[in-house]
């Protein structure tokens, strides 16, 4: 029966070279260099010790700071964007307020074309 230590690097047929994270009873537990975690009967597994290293993990990225600026121009066009969304909602409002007053009035309108018997 196969046997491999914990950080080995494999190669699998099918997914290509990993590294094993965890051996269980009669399962290997690896990880791919394409950061996927598979698990594998270990006897059953077409597993291979391999001698290529690791491939080296980037650093993450930093987030950029927004960019400062002195004439206050990033607040202005903050501020505007914010009326901008305000007239907006206030607009859907009017639009909402003025189809709910046409409604009324149609049913109004109806009512009166009716003669009560």
């Amino acid at each position: 029966m196969k046997r491999f230590d914990i950080g080995a690097r494999i190669h699998e047929p099918t997914y290509g070279l990993g590294s094993v994270i965890a051996v269980e009873d009669a399962f290997t537990r690896i990880q791919f260099d394409d950061s996927t975690v598979k698990k594998f009967l270990t006897s059953l597994a077409k597993i291979e010790p391999s001698s290529e290293p690791a491939p080296t993990k980037r650093p993450r990225a930093r987030k950029r700071a927004a960019a400062k600026s002195t004439d206050g121009t990033e607040k202005a066009a903050k501020t505007a964007k914010t009326a901008k969304t305000a007239k907006t909602v206030k607009a859907t409002k009017t639009k909402s307020a003025a189809k709910a007053t046409k409604t009324k009035s149609a049913a109004k309108k109806a009512a009166a074309t009716i003669p009560d018997p």
